[in-house]
């Protein structure tokens, strides 16, 4: 299920089909069990049902009834800290907000919640006890900035393959995302999110390095799919983005360039910053003393990039060849090579650090190196179910070297 908190469930696109709501359907008037010996009777106001061996029944209100399905929700510990956003709640067990503010409003007289605005109703007890009693969900959630919609194929392409191996276990994927998490001061937001959703275990993509250390230092269960710093100490499953751009710098100076630039994400990501360093001592190995790299970086904008591509232009000494990281960045590189007149490879060598299935598309066909997303998806699989499980980790940092992957886009420097 992919939502944000405080939206409504009519923003929410599922990983799954949506499943029957937890709490059952409320009506404003209980059915009443029959007896063997009733007389209908008539009043002053109308006809009411008597039953003749136990009185009147008690009607219970709409609001009542919210609250013995919240405190029992609560016991079970449904939900840990923190009640779901209002309108969630509301909307979950099928009555208004006004209605559901009735029952909170009884339930923290009872001394079982308590209001705090604007961070939402507060379950009151400690999280030790919590913890203790929890159960697990069978439930993984996945954190990232952008809807799947947004990301790269390959990596929509391993949360699908993931999901299918959770599946096959019993488990269902829930996917998180929205900017609100990423900015600064969002602790309080992270904290609501993963109080409200208890999860056996979280994925975190694409996340900077203050939320990985927000889940270390709170203990949340979390795996990293992504480089993650040592310092953190998080379990990861990344490419070996080191030894790849070193590969690709020595594939470079290897035909003789000399003049070598890496394009790449002006960034502080963990695998970016492996990229830049293995791009760096690539082309310190090189048995040519003459070979010179350098790393450019743009802003993740179309237009940063086409000004990178200006500015090497404009220069005396224009690179031979470029290693260019994210397929998409590669295509707009490229094609806008081709309209500024330089042929590739003809007149510059490309490479690709990143995979993507379009690139098969594109002519010449890219040099690039790519990876299988199934058993990328399966490792991270694993170290999810370690997590889960509380099984030690023997090896927090998996890195995968993808293969090389020789297309048409890297060849010898033309003669000077």
């Amino acid at each position: 299920m992919v939502y944000k908190p405080n939206q409504s469930p009519a923003t929410v696109s599922e990983i799954h089909k949506r499943p029957r709501p937890p709490f059952p359907m409320l009506s404003a008037t209980p059915p009443i069990k029959s007896s063997k010996k009733t007389k209908r009777m008539s009043g002053h106001g109308g006809e009411l049902l008597e039953k003749l061996d136990g009185g009147i029944p008690q009607r219970h209100s709409l609001a009542g009834q919210v609250v013995e399905i919240i405190q029992a929700g609560i016991q079970k510990r449904t939900w840990q800290e923190w009640l779901p956003a209002e309108r969630v709640l509301a909307e979950s067990l099928h009555v208004s907000r006004s209605t559901l503010r009735a029952a909170l409003a009884q339930l923290e007289k009872m001394g079982m919640v308590r209001a705090q605005r604007p961070h939402g109703t507060k379950i009151l007890g400690t999280r030790k006890a919590a913890k203790k009693t929890a159960k697990k969900s069978h439930i993984v959630a996945l954190l990232t900035p952008n809807p799947i919609t947004m990301l790269r194929p390959k990596i929509a392409l391993i949360i699908d393959e993931l999901r299918g191996q959770l599946a096959e276990c019993g488990y269902r994927l829930h996917t998180f995302h929205g900017g609100q998490y990423f900015t600064p001061g969002a602790n309080s937001r992270l904290q609501r999110l993963v109080a409200e959703h208890p999860h056996d275990c979280w994925v975190l993509t694409l996340v900077p390095d203050e939320v990985k250390k927000w889940f270390r230092d709170q203990n949340i269960p979390c795996v990293v799919s992504g480089t993650c710093d040592p310092d953190i100490g998080l379990p990861f499953v990344d490419l070996d983005y080191y030894a790849l751009c070193r590969h690709a710098a020595g594939q470079m100076t290897g035909l003789g360039h000399k003049r070598i630039v890496f394009i790449t994400e002006n960034s502080t990501k963990a695998g970016d910053l492996e990229s830049e360093r293995g791009f760096v001592d690539g082309i310190a190995a090189a048995s040519d003393s003459q070979a010179r790299g350098q790393i450019m970086h743009h802003n993740n904008t179309r237009r940063s990039v086409m000004k990178v591509l200006d500015r090497l232009r404009a220069r005396d000494d224009r690179p031979t060849a470029m290693l260019v990281a994210h397929p998409h960045f590669y295509i707009l590189v490229q094609t806008y090579l081709h309209e500024l007149g330089l042929r590739v490879p003809g007149d510059i060598s490309l490479m690709c650090r990143d995979d993507d299935t379009f690139l098969d598309y594109t002519r010449p066909v890219p040099t690039r190196y790519s990876f299988d997303s199934a058993a990328f998806a399966r490792r991270l699989f694993k170290l999810i179910m370690q997590t889960v499980d509380g099984a030690p980790i023997l090896k927090h940092r998996l890195r995968i070297m993808p293969d090389y992957q020789k297309g048409a886009t890297l060849v010898a420097p033309n003669s000077p």
